[in-house]
């Protein structure tokens, strides 16, 4: 399923980059990934939940989820399932 959603982008937010749609889908992917994981993160310091509830009803890979977390120097508590499917990755 598919949302149309239309914004205005500053012209100089986009300089330097190709003028075409695939350009324009890969920056919206990016910064819809960016902003799920930055959400998942603070429902996970809000205590919302377990890095497995938060990345499966963030629609998130539990791994990615835990990558980002360390990217932030943020520890995430591992259960010892989560401790075996590191070992495992």
């Amino acid at each position: 399923m598919q949302q149309l959603v239309t914004i205005e982008i500053p012209r100089e937010w986009m300089q330097g980059l190709p003028d075409e749609e695939l350009t324009y889908k890969h920056i919206v992917r990016l910064g819809i990934k960016q902003a799920k994981n930055e959400r998942a993160i603070q429902l996970y310091r809000d205590g919302v939940g377990s890095l497995g509830y938060i990345s499966e009803k963030m629609g998130l890979a539990k791994q990615d989820l835990i990558r980002e977390m360390k990217l932030r120097n943020i520890e995430p508590d591992f259960s010892e399932e989560t401790v075996q499917e590191e070992l495992m990755a």
